[in-house]
C-alpha cells in the first residue's frame, strides 16, 4: 500500500456560489470546474456545451493554406498522394480518416506504415525512396515528422513535396517541408494547442472539405478522431473535449464497420462507450497491431466496406492483444527484478532500465507500469546488437522530452511529449545517458515530487451520495487526462464489512456513515486488507459512480486510497513515534535540574507571532511534544489556511527538510537546530534534559503559550500506562485467538483490534507494555519480524500473578516524576 498524499483543491465559495448561481448547476459541480482552471464565463459555457460550434477554424493554423492548395493541385492533376501514418492508434486513425476522405474526393492516394521493428518511430530515407518509387508526388506525414529535418530534405531532392502533421513537442529545427501543420511551432497562431494528432489530421479534413462541409465530414470521422484523441492520452479539454464528446456519443451506433467489428470482440457491443472502454478496452487492440503484428492491419480495419473482413481482423487484434498481455509480463518481472536487486537504481529519480532484445512493441507499457508503481520516470531501453531503442513515461513535474533535450548530445535521435518519449542510443552511451538524466532531474525535481499524490477537489458527506448527484456529474464528462474524473474525500466513515473479490484482486467494502450504507470498491487493491480491519474509522479518497445491478441502479463509491481518519491517523504516528522515543533511551528517568543555563534564556511569543513567522521566507522548526499538541497545531494552522506546502510534519526526526519543520516527538540528540533560523517549543516536553539542550542552540528559542499545559503530557503518559483491566481483556483478545498458542500481528493493528472488540482506547504502545509485562511474569514470549510480532503463550506455573509486582510498570509509573521536574525546571526559569 502506497503512502499516497492527499492534496486538497483550495476553494473560494464566493466564486463557486457565482458559477453555481450563474450556470444553474450544484455547487459540488462549480467546484469541480473550478478545479479544473475554468474561471471565466465564455470558457465555462464553451466546457458545459461541448459544441463544435465552438471549434477553431483550421485556417487559423500556419501553413494550412499551403496545405490545402498543394493537395487539392494534386488531387486535380492525378498525382498520387502517400499518407505516411504511426503505428500507434493516434497514428492509425489518423492514417484512416485521412486515407478515407481522400479516397472519396477522388485522389490517387496510398498509404505507409513503417514497421515499429525494423524501422522504429517517424520517418526513414528508405521508406521514402520505396514511396519515391511508387510514383508518389506529395507525401502527408500523420502523427509524425516535426523531428524528421534530414528526411525532409531528402524527400525534397527525390522531388516529393512533404506536407507535415504532426502534434509533438518541437525541436529548435523545423523541417524544410512544403507546408507544416503542428499547433506547437512557435510562430503558429491556432488557439488550442493540445491536439492529438489525429485532431490536426481532422483539422487538414475540415479544410479541404470548406465550412459546408463540417457536418458531413464530422459525422463519418467524429467516433474514430475521439478513438485517436482519447488513446493518445492528451488533455480532454477544449476542442479535444469537443470531439471526444460528440465522438463517445456515436460510437456506439457507429457507421464505421471496422470499429463495429472491434465494439462486438471487446464486449462493448450495444453499451453506451465512456472514454475509460476506450482506453482501456478498445485502445490496447489498436495497438497491439503495431506492438505485436503490422498497424496496417488496424488501419485496413477502419478502411474495409467488408463486414466479414472487418470481423476476422477485429479476431486477429484480440488475438494479438492476448499475447501483447504476455509478453509485458514478461519484460516486466525481469525489469522489477533489476530495480529489486540493486539498490543504486532506486536511488535515482530516473530509472534507466535495459534489456536485450526486449520486445520494443510493448516496452512503452512496461514503463508506464513502472512509474505507475515506484513513481518515478521510467525509460526502458531493449538493446540489440550496439544500439538500443527505448521508450519512457514521466509523472507530473518532469518533462521528459526536455529532460531528453538536455541529453541531446548521448542520444542518436528522440522524440516525444511531456510526460511519454521514444529515443534511440548507442549501448555505449547508456551509462553516461543514465548520469545526465539524473543530473538533470536532481535540478528539477523536489523530494515531495516523488511522492504520489491524490488530488481532492473537495470534501463531500452523505447528503452527495444520491443519484442525482451521479447525474450532475455527467455534464463534466469526457473525463481524461486535464479533465480527470472527479475525486472526493468522505472523511470518518466506518468499515463494517470488508472483503477481497475478483480472484480475490478487488477490494469490496460497505462503509457506516450518518445511519447510512455504503457500497464500495477498489480495483488492485486487496492489499489494503492487511492494514485495516473492520470497525477502523476512515478517510476514503473516491470517485461517485451508479452501480446497475439486477436491475436496480445504486451509488457505489470508486475507492482512490484509504487512510485512517485523520485523528486516528494522527494518533497512530504519534504513538509509534512516542514508543521510538522510549526504546532509544532518549527519555531519561534521572535527569537533574541543573544551575542556570550558561547564560542562555527562553523568549516568550504568541500564536500570531508563529503564524506571521511561518509566511516568512527563513527556516523554521516548532517542536511539539504532545498529542493533544500536534492535534491542535494542525487544527490551528488548517483554520489559518497556511499553504500547507511551506510546512512538513516529521516524527522523531527531521527527514527531507522543509521551510518550515514540524518535529513531533523529538530525539533531540538527532536534532540539527543549526540549520533553522527560529526555534519555537509548542508545548512542554517530557524531559528536563531536552530543556538543556535546545538550550545550546544558538538561534532564540521561543516558548509559545501553550508550554506550560503540562495536563497534556499527563494525558499521554495516562494512555501508555495499563490499568488492570487492560491486561485483562490484552490476555484475553490473544488467547482466544492464539490457535497452537501463538498469536501473529502487527502491533497497530492488534491494538484497534482490541479497541473495537472491547469498545476500549488501546494504543500501540499501552500494548507493547502489556506484554512486556506479560514476558516478565513468563506468561508470553514475543517475537519480532519486522513491524509483525508472534506472542507464544506459555504454560505458567508460579500461581496466580500479581501485575503490581511487575518492575517493568513501577518504573512507567516513574515517567510523571519527569514532568514534575520539567514544572520546576521552567517556574525556575521564570524567577531567574
Amino acid at each position: 500500500m502506497d503512502n499516497k498524499k492527499w492534496v486538497y483543491c483550495k476553494h473560494d465559495k464566493e466564486s463557486i456560489d457565482k458559477i453555481s448561481s450563474l450556470f444553474n448547476i450544484s455547487p459540488l459541480v462549480a467546484t469541480v470546474i473550478l478545479n479544473r482552471g475554468l474561471r471565466e464565463a465564455e470558457e465555462i459555457e464553451m466546457y458545459l456545451k461541448n459544441d463544435i460550434r465552438n471549434c477553431f477554424d483550421p485556417f487559423l493554423m500556419k501553413d494550412m493554406d499551403k496545405a490545402v492548395h498543394r493537395i487539392r493541385s494534386a488531387i486535380a492533376q492525378k498525382q498520387k498522394i502517400t499518407v505516411y501514418g504511426d503505428y500507434d492508434v493516434d497514428g492509425v486513425t489518423s492514417t484512416a480518416i485521412l486515407v478515407d476522405f481522400l479516397t472519396q474526393w477522388g485522389a490517387c492516394v496510398d498509404y505507409y506504415i513503417p514497421d515499429r521493428i525494423d524501422e522504429g518511430y517517424g520517418l526513414n530515407n528508405q521508406a521514402l525512396e520505396k514511396i519515391y518509387q511508387g510514383g508518389t508526388s506529395v507525401v502527408i506525414t500523420v502523427d509524425s515528422g516535426i523531428t524528421a529535418s534530414k528526411e525532409a530534405r531528402y524527400a525534397a531532392e527525390l522531388g516529393m513535396d512533404m506536407v507535415i502533421t504532426d502534434h509533438h513537442e518541437c525541436k529548435d529545427e523545423i523541417p524544410e517541408a512544403y507546408a507544416i501543420l503542428n499547433p506547437k511551432q512557435k510562430d503558429c497562431p491556432y488557439p488550442f494547442k493540445d491536439l492529438a494528432g489525429v485532431g490536426v489530421t481532422f483539422k487538414l479534413i475540415q479544410a479541404l472539405a470548406g465550412k459546408d462541409m463540417l457536418s458531413t465530414v464530422l459525422d463519418r470521422y467524429c467516433d474514430i478522431v475521439c478513438l485517436g484523441t482519447i488513446a493518445d492520452v492528451v488533455p480532454l479539454l477544449g476542442e479535444n473535449r469537443i470531439i471526444a464528446g460528440i465522438g463517445l456519443k456515436r460510437m456506439s451506433n457507429t457507421k464505421n464497420i471496422g470499429l463495429r467489428s472491434l465494439l462486438e470482440v471487446s464486449g462493448l457491443k450495444d453499451k453506451n462507450i465512456n472514454a475509460g472502454m476506450v482506453g482501456f478496452i478498445l485502445a490496447p487492440r489498436i495497438n497491439a497491431a503495431g506492438r505485436i503484428g503490422s498497424a496496417l492491419k488496424a488501419v485496413q480495419l477502419f478502411l474495409t466496406e467488408d463486414e466479414s473482413l472487418a470481423y476476422k481482423i477485429a479476431c486477429e487484434l484480440d488475438e494479438e492483444n492476448r499475447n501483447r498481455q504476455s509478453t509485458e509480463m514478461s519484460i516486466l518481472e525481469e525489469a522489477l527484478v533489476k530495480i529489486n536487486e540493486d539498490d543504486d537504481i532506486k536511488k535515482n529519480k530516473v530509472f534507466v532500465l535495459h534489456g536485450e532484445n526486449w520486445h520494443h512493441g510493448v516496452i512503452g507499457i512496461v514503463a508506464s507500469k513502472i512509474t505507475e508503481q515506484f513513481h518515478r520516470p521510467c525509460i526502458l531501453i531493449s538493446l540489440e546488437g550496439n544500439e538500443g531503442k527505448g521508450s519512457g513515461r514521466s509523472i507530473r513535474g518532469f518533462n521528459l522530452f526536455e529532460a531528453l533535450n538536455k541529453c541531446e548530445a548521448d542520444l542518436i535521435k528522440f522524440g516525444g511529449h511531456e510526460l511519454a518519449a521514444g529515443l534511440s542510443i548507442a549501448k555505449e552511451k547508456i551509462p553516461l545517458f543514465l548520469y545526465n538524466i539524473n543530473q538533470y532531474a536532481d535540478q528539477v525535481l523536489q523530494e515531495d515530487d516523488l511522492i504520489p499524490k491524490i488530488y481532492i477537489d473537495c470534501e463531500i458527506n452523505t447528503q452527495h451520495l444520491t443519484l442525482n448527484t451521479v447525474k450532475q456529474l455527467e455534464v463534466l464528462e469526457p473525463f481524461g487526462m486535464g479533465n480527470p474524473t472527479p475525486v472526493f474525500a468522505l472523511n470518518n466513515s466506518v468499515i463494517s464489512q470488508m472483503r477481497a473479490v475478483g480472484n480475490q484482486k478487488h477490494l469490496k467494502l460497505t462503509l457506516e456513515k450518518d445511519n447510512m450504507s455504503i457500497d464500495a470498491i477498489g480495483f488492485n487493491m486487496s492489499n489494503y486488507m492487511q492494514h485495516f480491519i473492520i470497525g477502523d474509522m476512515v478517510d476514503i479518497a473516491c470517485s461517485i459512480q451508479m452501480n446497475n445491478f439486477n436491475g436496480l441502479a445504486n451509488i457505489q463509491l470508486l475507492i482512490k486510497d484509504i487512510k485512517l481518519s485523520s485523528d486516528k491517523s494522527i494518533e497512530q504516528k504519534y504513538y509509534k513515534s512516542f514508543s521510538s522515543n522510549l526504546s532509544m533511551g532518549a527519555y531519561n528517568h534521572n535527569a537533574k535540574l541543573k544551575d542556570g543555563f550558561g547564560g542562555v534564556s527562553f523568549y516568550y511569543a504568541e500564536i500570531d507571532d508563529l503564524k506571521d513567522r511561518m509566511d516568512a521566507e527563513e527556516k523554521c522548526l516548532i517542536i511539539v511534544n504532545t498529542l493533544p499538541g500536534i492535534k491542535n497545531l494542525l487544527r490551528e494552522l488548517q483554520d489559518a489556511e497556511l499553504d500547507d506546502k511551506r510546512y512538513s510534519v516529521h516524527y522523531n526526526q527531521v527527514v527531507n527538510s522543509n521551510l518550515i519543520d514540524i518535529l513531533v516527538n523529538p530525539n533531540m540528540d538527532l536534532c540539527r537546530l543549526e540549520n533553522y533560523a527560529y526555534i519555537y517549543v509548542y508545548d512542554p516536553f517530557f524531559n528536563v534534559d531536552d530543556y538543556y539542550k535546545i538550550c545550546h542552540s544558538e538561534n532564540r528559542v521561543y516558548l509559545l503559550p501553550y508550554h506550560e499545559r503540562f495536563e497534556w503530557c499527563d494525558q499521554v503518559l495516562d494512555s501508555i500506562i495499563p490499568q488492570r483491566q487492560d491486561f485483562v481483556i490484552t490476555y484475553q483478545y490473544i488467547k482466544a485467538r492464539s490457535p497452537g498458542n501463538i498469536y501473529t500481528d502487527s502491533l497497530e493493528l492488534l491494538a484497534r483490534r482490541i479497541s473495537v472488540s472491547y469498545d476500549v482506547s488501546m494504543n500501540m504502545v499501552k500494548l507493547k507494555h502489556c506484554i512486556d509485562i506479560f514476558e516478565e511474569f513468563g506468561l508470553l514470549k514475543q517475537f519480532f519480524n519486522g513491524d509483525d510480532v508472534s506472542l507464544q503463550l506459555c504454560e505458567h506455573k508460579g500461581g496466580k500473578v500479581n501485575i503490581e509486582n511487575s518492575l517493568k510498570l513501577a518504573e512507567l509509573r516513574l515517567l510523571k516524576n519527569r514532568v514534575k521536574k520539567c514544572k520546576l525546571l521552567l517556574e525556575k526559569i521564570k524567577t531567574t
